[in-house]
This record gives structure tokens, C-alpha cells and sequence, in this order.
């Protein structure tokens, strides 16, 4: 069922949930999750990252995501997420997709500025939304490695936002993307000041691994889009090996792709209730 960003998100801030937004790197990812939206009647959003793109091709994935917002009977955003190459940025423009980020995070806050000005005048003259980062959540992102704390600060927020008026506004706060191998602690006051001074929804990336009690203090602090990747990048694994461990001579992919879709399934709902998504496809 096809929605935007904006309508998504603003009605996330407005009744105090998360919209869930998921990576998928292969047909069984995409299917978890459109299942797990349909049965927690949740809306839900489809990412594409740039290595997703490279491995199933562009046009392969672009097709899988116009196809599931077409045929869900859920609210669906086909989301290009971390775009690091502009070019392919405006690729998905031209291709539809409901919404796009630039993540021009690492570089000096006035390229970050230029970039995410060229690619939100790019986008809406052809009515889709852009998402860009300030501040920088450091880890494993795509096929990149880069270090964090570079957290967002307020005026930085205030001073993106009225100079680039992006839809919405990824931040810094304590996360970061892969396998978390320390404590996580979010800086919930840091989401509440910045929420407070800027009315762009607020997105929180790196959210795998993140403990589900921090996750609902970051909704109540202004946070209305989550993304979430290697959780089921894990869950995938893990529902093949558990397969191939149980089926040492088995070959059949149907049946070794369907336990991990299962498996990843588990945790889109789980993920979607903690968000307090669930319900709120309407």
C-alpha cells in the first residue's frame, strides 16, 4: 500500500510511536518483513543500501521494493537509504522511490550542507522526500568502516534543517551501525533538546542491538523512524544454519530460505511492538 515519508512520520510524532525501518539484502529479508508489517499491522519501511543494490542489481531490487509496495496491505516507504554516491541517489529519484537519505556525514559540515541542498531540490521537484545525517553514527555501515562521536548538537540540528529542509533528520546520539561490543547508552536528554527545537521528524539509525527500554525512551524523547539492519542480517543466519545443521545432505533453498524468513519474521514483530507501531497502519 503505497504512503509517503512525511504523512508516515509526522503521524508517528503525533501519537507517540516509531515507524520501523528495515534493510533488506535479498528476497527472504524483503518477505519477513512485509509479512511481520502485515500480521502486527504495522506501516513499514523498505530499505535499499547502495551494497544491496550492487548484489542483487538495481534494477532487480528497485522491482522487488515497487512490487511489495504495491501488493502490501500495509503502508509501505521504498526507502534509499545511506546514499554515499549522488548520482545513484537521483538514480532512485527517477525510479520512484518513495524517499531517499544522502549521508554526507563524515565530510565537513558545509559539504554536507551543499550536498543535501543539490539533492533535496533534485527530489521534491519530483515528490519524494529526503532524509540527511548531521552529526556522525560511526560503525559498519554498508561496506564502510568509520568512527563515531560526533554527536548532534542542537544548533547544528537548527542550522541543517532551516538550511537544507529535509523531511527528516538522522542524529547522533549514542548508537552506532553493526554489532554493538560495549554497553549502549543513548543520550535520551540529547533527542529531547533537539526534538524540542526543531519540528523535522527525527531518525535513529544503528539500532540493532539497542535494549528495547532505551529504544521506548528514545520514542518518548522526540525519535519517530528506526532503523534496523544486522538484527536481521543475524536472524537470517541464523535460520539457515539452523536448517543446514538439521539437514546435513539438504540442498533445497526453498525450504533452508523459508526457516530464515521465519526466523527474521520473529524479530520484525518484535522490533515493531517495542517501536509501538503495531496497529497503526491506519
Amino acid at each position: 500500500m503505497k504512503t509517503t515519508l512525511k504523512f508516515q512520520l509526522e503521524k508517528a510524532q503525533r501519537e507517540g510511536y516509531a515507524v520501523p525501518a528495515f534493510n533488506f539484502d535479498n528476497l527472504e529479508m524483503l518477505k519477513a518483513i512485509i509479512e511481520g508489517a502485515e500480521e502486527e499491522q504495522a506501516p513499514v519501511i523498505i530499505m535499499v543500501t547502495e551494497s544491496a543494490a550492487k548484489y542483487m542489481g538495481f534494477e532487480y531490487v528497485t522491482a522487488l521494493g515497487k512490487t511489495a509496495v504495491e501488493k502490501a496491505k500495509v503502508p509501505v516507504i521504498l526507502h534509499w537509504d545511506h546514499g554515499f554516491d549522488l548520482e545513484l541517489i537521483k538514480k532512485a529519484v527517477d525510479n520512484k522511490y518513495t524517499s531517499v537519505m544522502l549521508d554526507a556525514s563524515a565530510k565537513p559540515t558545509t559539504e554536507n550542507i551543499q550536498e543535501t541542498q543539490e539533492i533535496v531540490t533534485y527530489a521534491h521537484q519530483y515528490g519524494v522526500e529526503v532524509e540527511s545525517e548531521i552529526g556522525h553514527v560511526g560503525g559498519k555501515e554498508d561496506d564502510r568502516n568509520t568512527a563515531g562521536g560526533n554527536y548532534t548538537t542542537v544548533r547544528a540540528a537548527i542550522d541543517f534543517v532551516q538550511q537544507t529542509d529535509v523531511d527528516c533528520l538522522a542524529i547522533a546520539v549514542g548508537t552506532a551501525h553493526g554489532i554493538y561490543h560495549d554497553e549502549v547508552k543513548l543520550q535520551i536528554d540529547r533527542i529531547a533538546e533537539i526534538n524540542s527545537a526543531v519540528k523535522t521528524p527525527l531518525v535513529l539509525h544503528g539500532s540493532s542491538g539497542v535494549p528495547s527500554d532505551q529504544l521506548s525512551l528514545a520514542i518518548k524523547a522526540g525519535i519517530c523512524k528506526v532503523n534496523i539492519g544486522t538484527d536481521l542480517k543475524l536472524a537470517n543466519v541464523k535460520g539457515i544454519r539452523t536448517w543446514l545443521t538439521a539437514n546435513p545432505t539438504g540442498y533445497d533453498a526453498r525450504k533452508f530460505g523459508r526457516l530464515a524468513i521465519d526466523e527474521m519474521k520473529i524479530i520484525v514483530k518484535e522490533k515493531i511492538k517495542i517501536l509501538k507501531a503495531n496497529g497503526k497502519a491506519k
